[in-house]
C-alpha cells in the first residue's frame, strides 16, 4: 500500500473542485479497463468520482497500460474474421483476457493511494464480437469473462454495456457519449471531441449549463480516417509504405476535386444519424474505382494522400454544419487519435473552422491512453447509481436505458456495492444483476 497523498480533484473546467472540501458529497473509487479495438493493448485507470448524477467530478488517480500479446490479438482477429479453430475458442480468448486484466488490476491496487477505499467495481469495455448483416439486427458478445475477473480480483465487475443498448433497441453504441460529456464538458461553452483514428468519430459536448444538455449530446461516425490514408499508402507503394508519417507525403501532392466529389457520392455519406459501426468505417470497396481512375489519369500516391486528407476535413466540416446544434458557439475542438499528429490534416481543419481552437484532449488532464479506461469506470459508476447511460439521440434506442451487467465479487464487495446502490428498489436490483 502506497503512502503517497492523493492530488486535489481537478474539475473539467480547471481549478480545485468545490467537492474536494465537502465531505458530505459521496466519493467513490472505481477501476476502468478498456481493451483496444484490435485486442493488442489493455488500458486501465483507477478513477475517483466525486458527486452524483450530472454534477460529478472525475479524477484519474493512477493508470496502467499493458500489451496483450500476439496470441490474444491473433485469436481475436481469427474470431472477428470468422475463422474458428474450435467452438470453444471464444471462451479461451475471454479466459486469456481475464488473466491479463486481473494482473493489471492487481498492479494498480498494489499502488492504491493512502486514504482511498478499494474500488466498488471494475468497469470493462472491449471491442466484442459482432454479427453485422444487412437487414438483420446487430448482435454482440462481450469478450469479458466477468466471472473469472471477479473471482481473481474479488471486485464486482460491470460490463456488456453494448449488449444492454442493443436490448433497448439501439445500435449498440457509442455507449461512451455520456461519460465523455461528464469528463470533458465545459461549464458555459459547447465543445467537440474529434477522434482522428482509423475511423473519424465526433462527440458533441454541450455546455454543462445548457438547457437539456444531456439530451443534446451527440456522437457518431463521420467517415474513414487514418484507415483510408494507410490503405492508399500501402496500395500505391506496393506495400513499401505502411502509412504517411505526419502527412509528409500528402503535403507534397495536389488536391483533386473530382476525386473528392466521387468519394462523397458514396451512399454512406447520405446516411442519417444514428451512424456508428463497431468495427469502424472501411472504405475499401469504394476505393477500387478511385484506383482505376488514378491509373488512367496518372495521379500519384502523393496526390491521392493529399486528396484523402481534404476529404476527411470536408466530411468533418459538413457533419458539423449538418448535425451539431449551435455549431457557431463551438470555440474548442479536443483531438485524439493518430490523425492528430498529421500536420496537413490539422492545417486544413484550421482553415475550414476559423476561430475554433484545436487542442489535444490531454489538455483536460486525461491523456489518450487513459481516456477510454476512464469512460469504462464512469459507465460502471452510472450503473451503480442506476442512471441511464444509453441515450436515444446517440444510439437510436427506444428510450433511455440502464447500461451494464453486474457480476458479483467477494461477499464484502457485494455488500459495499449494495450499500452504494441503496435505496434501490427490489426491481432495480433484480434488473442490475
Amino acid at each position: 500500500m502506497s503512502d503517497r497523498q492523493p492530488p486535489p480533484v481537478i474539475s473539467p473546467q480547471g481549478g480545485v473542485s468545490p467537492f474536494a472540501m465537502r465531505e458530505e458529497v459521496p466519493t467513490r473509487t472505481l477501476l476502468g479497463l478498456h481493451v483496444a479495438s484490435d485486442c493488442r493493448r489493455l488500458e486501465a485507470a483507477l478513477v475517483q468520482i466525486t458527486g452524483q448524477g450530472s454534477q460529478v467530478e472525475v479524477r484519474i488517480v493512477d493508470q496502467e497500460s499493458s500489451p496483450l500479446g500476439e496470441t490474444i490479438a491473433g485469436r481475436f482477429a481469427r474470431l472477428r474474421d470468422s475463422h474458428f479453430e474450435s467452438p470453444g475458442e471464444m471462451a479461451l480468448l475471454a479466459a486469456e483476457l481475464a488473466e491479463v486484466q486481473a494482473k493489471v488490476a492487481g498492479d494498480l491496487l498494489d499502488r492504491l493511494l493512502a486514504g482511498l477505499p478499494p474500488p466498488l467495481a471494475i468497469g470493462v469495455t472491449d471491442p466484442g464480437l459482432w454479427h453485422l448483416r444487412r437487414n438483420h439486427p446487430p448482435c454482440y458478445a462481450s469478450l469479458c469473462d466477468a466471472a473469472q475477473l471477479a473471482a481473481r480480483t474479488g471486485i464486482n465487475v460491470i460490463d456488456a454495456f453494448a449488449a444492454a443498448d442493443l436490448a433497448a433497441g439501439g445500435i449498440g453504441g457509442p455507449v461512451g457519449a455520456l461519460p465523455l460529456w461528464l469528463v470533458l464538458r465545459d461549464a458555459s461553452r459547447p465543445r467537440i471531441l474529434l477522434d482522428l483514428g482509423r475511423t473519424v468519430r465526433l462527440t458533441y459536448l454541450p455546455a454543462a449549463n445548457a438547457p437539456r444538455a444531456i439530451g443534446s449530446i451527440l456522437a457518431f461516425d463521420v467517415g474513414p480516417g487514418t484507415s483510408l490514408l494507410d490503405y492508399l499508402a500501402r496500395r500505391f507503394s506496393d506495400g513499401k509504405i505502411e502509412f504517411d508519417p505526419g502527412g509528409r507525403l500528402a503535403v507534397q501532392g495536389r488536391k483533386i476535386d473530382k476525386l473528392i466529389e466521387h468519394w462523397l457520392d458514396a451512399p454512406y455519406f447520405r446516411e442519417p444519424l444514428p451512424r456508428w459501426n463497431p468495427v469502424g468505417v472501411h472504405p475499401y470497396e469504394e476505393l477500387e474505382e478511385s484506383i482505376r481512375m488514378a491509373a488512367e489519369t496518372g495521379w500519384s500516391v502523393r496526390d491521392l494522400l493529399c486528396t484523402a486528407n481534404h476529404l476527411i476535413v470536408r466530411c468533418i466540416e459538413r457533419d458539423i454544419e449538418r448535425w451539431i446544434p449551435a455549431h457557431e458557439d463551438v470555440a474548442e475542438i479536443l483531438l485524439v487519435g493518430g490523425g492528430a499528429q498529421n500536420g496537413l490534416l490539422l492545417a486544413e481543419l484550421g482553415k475550414c473552422l476559423p476561430g475554433v481552437k484545436l487542442v489535444p484532449a490531454s489538455s483536460q488532464g486525461f491523456d489518450e491512453m487513459s481516456l477510454d479506461a476512464a469512460v469504462a469506470a464512469v459507465l460502471a459508476a452510472l450503473f451503480i447509481e442506476r442512471r441511464t447511460a444509453g441515450l436515444p439521440n446517440v444510439t437510436g434506442a427506444t428510450s433511455p436505458s440502464l447500461l451494464g451487467r453486474w457480476t458479483p465479487g467477494s461477499t464484502a464487495a457485494i455488500e459495499g456495492l449494495l450499500r452504494a446502490m441503496a435505496p434501490a428498489t427490489a426491481d432495480e436490483l433484480r434488473r442490475a444483476v
